[in-house]
Order: C-alpha cells, then sequence, then structure tokens
C-alpha cells in the first residue's frame, strides 16, 4: 500500500524468505506450507485483493476434501468455506506483495532509535543497517516481539503487551508409501496432541504431511528437542488414523507465536506524531486476511 501511493519501502525481513507464518519451507524431500496450509475470505476489502491475486494466477481455490474427526466420527467440512492456497505453495502470496520492494532478507534488526524526527535500525553490534534513518517505522511481527525490541515507544510497548500468545509445534513428514485417506486435511477434535493434519501427494504416490499440535501440547513441550517432537508427533499421527508408516523425512518447527489470544480492537497501532506503528494478525483477527488488512490500513493511514 505504501509503495503503490508513492513512498520508498524498505523491508527488513529476519527469515531467509517473506511470509513468515504464510511462507513455504523448502527441503529435499519436498515443499511444505508449515505455518498456515490456506486461507479464507471474510470481507469484501479482502475479496478485492484475492480476485486479483486469482487472476494472477498467484493463488487458487483449495478443493481438497476437509473433515473433522472425534471419536468414531467424522464430519466433512468441505463446504463449511471457501478456502485459498498460494499457487506454488503459500510463499506465492508474499513473492507477490513483494515484487518491487526493496527486502533485505536475512536481516535481524537488534534495536531501534529515534534521532530528531528520523527512524534508525540498529544491529546486535549497533550499527545502522541504513545509514540516513527513515521519515516512519512499520513493526510487521508478534506483538511480543515487537514489545521487546529496544528502542520502542513505551506508550507504544504498552499496547503492544495487552496480547497475549499460544504456540504451536508443526511437524514435518515425507511417507514413501500411499495412506489411502481419502482426505487432504482433517481438524482433529479429540486428540491431546494434534489439532490439524494436512497431506499432499505426487504422481508417484509419495506423501508430504503438516502434522500441528494443540496449543497445551506446544506449551508442555515447549523446549524438547524438535527431533523428539518431531517423532512423538508422527507417533500421535499413526495412533489416532491406524496409519503404519515409516517416515522418509520427519522434521519439527516451533512456531512460538501461532495464535494471538485475545486480539486487539484497533486494526492497527499509529503514533502519528513519532511516526511508528505496529500491524499484524493480532489485530482484529488471527488469520492471514487480518495480517493483510492490518498492513494494508495502515499503509492508507501512513501515505493518505
Amino acid at each position: 500500500m505504501l509503495a503503490a501511493r508513492g513512498a520508498k519501502v524498505t523491508v527488513f525481513e529476519q527469515g531467509r524468505r517473506p511470509g513468515g507464518r504464510a511462507t513455504t519451507l523448502r527441503t529435499e524431500f519436498g515443499n511444505f506450507d508449515h505455518g498456515a496450509q490456506y486461507f479464507t475470505v471474510q470481507s469484501h476489502a479482502f475479496e478485492r485483493a484475492v480476485a486479483q491475486w486469482l487472476q494472477a494466477n498467484v493463488a487458487k481455490r483449495w478443493e481438497g476434501r476437509i473433515i473433522a474427526v472425534e471419536g468414531p466420527s467424522s464430519e466433512d467440512k468441505t463446504a463449511s468455506a471457501t478456502r485459498y492456497i498460494g499457487a506454488e505453495g503459500m510463499i506465492s502470496i508474499a513473492k507477490h506483495l513483494s515484487e518491487g520492494l526493496d527486502i533485505r532478507l536475512d536481516t535481524r534488526v537488534g534495536s531501534v532509535l529515534q534521532t530528531g524526527t528520523r527512524w534508525s535500525l540498529l544491529d546486535d553490534t549497533e550499527r545502522s543497517s541504513a545509514p540516513g534513518g527513515f521519515d516512519a517505522m512499520v513493526l510487521a511481527m508478534p506483538s511480543s516481539l515487537a514489545a521487546q525490541l529496544p528502542g520502542v515507544p513505551a506508550a507504544l510497548v504498552q499496547h503492544l503487551r495487552m496480547v497475549e500468545w499460544r504456540p504451536c509445534w508443526a511437524a514435518l513428514l515425507t511417507l514413501q508409501v500411499a495412506s489411502g485417506f481419502d482426505f487432504a486435511a482433517a481438524f482433529v477434535n479429540d486428540h491431546a496432541a494434534l489439532s490439524w493434519v494436512a497431506r499432499e501427494h505426487d504422481e508417484s504416490g509419495t506423501e508430504r504431511w503438516v502434522l500441528h499440535s494443540t496449543p497445551n501440547w506446544a506449551v508442555s513441550h515447549l523446549n524438547m528437542p524438535s527431533d523428539d517432537v518431531a517423532a512423538l508427533l508422527a507417533q500421535a499421527l499413526a495412533e489416532r488414523f491406524n496409519f503404519g508408516f515409516r517416515p522418509a523425512y520427519v522434521s519439527a518447527h516451533r512456531w512460538l507465536y501461532a495464535t494471538p489470544v485475545r486480539p486487539l480492537l484497533e486494526r492497527y497501532l499509529w503514533d502519528a506524531k513519532l511516526r511508528i506503528g505496529a500491524v499484524g494478525d493480532w489485530c482484529q483477527g488471527p488469520r492471514l486476511e487480518g495480517a493483510f488488512l492490518s498492513g494494508d490500513a495502515l499503509g492508507a493511514a501512513i501515505a493518505p
């Protein structure tokens, strides 16, 4: 939004690729959407953006069958919502949105500093990653991380600390034997460890699975080694769905800030005097749509 309105934008991205939890992890055993597997549309504003993504072949409808399982019964949830995915993984969305922007990947910001009317970003050695500074700054990250960033004004920190977060462990599996299941994903409503499982398969029958833990299980296993977590969640999948397998690849990723609890009522945070703000899915809605609308609204406020 800022770039479209003529602002010169520089994005400092801590990861090796854009997208955050809506990114795609690439491995030699296949690609995994290990954060968000899909997104939905609930507002006209986001509907217009998604229509453009569909037209540009950046996104497509997810046609997979979705079920919810509880005890011995299952319920088909495919028609409960229209779901969309990135055309070549969820990272397709972030790649599309970042076209034409100056993005500094694999860049960690250690602190921020305001000198006069200019904002500077410093690395862990307190060196500026962009000499000269910026007219305004936006923190696009989990609110808890933004609140911990040295140099963020106290008034903004106070609001940022109002949001609590729940973690999630994601296990990634590649199986060289087809499961034979007739669903693409399942909400798991009766298991202490699993809350969601999703799978993709190719013509050879190889399947890639993403397993998401429940928040409570993630809390109780928060600091467990990732290899152990992956093994436990793989075992949970085998037991819950009575499915025996030996994975060719298994790993786990911890999303420490996976789900915001009681998101803020505001669409974004913005101090017009200091010209610093914050955006994210912790503003009004914990979905990809919420994150998009938060950034879009603040961009319009900064450059009306």
